[in-house]
């Protein structure tokens, strides 16, 4: 049975390693969402863990480090994303007809 990201308790410090719901109640998302980021490769893939590899966690700094990449890998600092400058598309000096 899935718990409700609101019901896990988090810990004023995040582990070192988060299972599927810690992760995905620090996010904030669901766990069905940490799945699909996994499965789309915004997280890195769980580490496997015990005897048979069946528990799965993940290691924080990892998921920090994999979420804090902008869209070309490189590594964003403390800017904020919607402030940088425009790599692509139209430049600003088009002038667009009055409707």
């Amino acid at each position: 049975m899935t718990s409700r990201k609101a019901d896990i308790p988090l810990n004023s410090r995040l582990t070192a390693y988060v299972s599927r719901e810690q992760g995905a109640a620090e996010l904030q998302v669901s766990p069905s969402s940490w799945d699909e980021m996994v499965e789309y490769g915004q997280l890195p893939p769980p580490l496997r863990l015990g005897r048979y590899g069946t528990i799965l966690r993940w290691r924080w700094a990892d998921v920090d480090k994999r979420l804090c990449k902008d869209e070309t890998g490189a590594h964003v600092g403390d800017e904020q994303p919607f402030f940088r400058e425009r790599t692509s598309g139209a430049t600003k000096d088009i002038k667009r007809d009055a409707a």
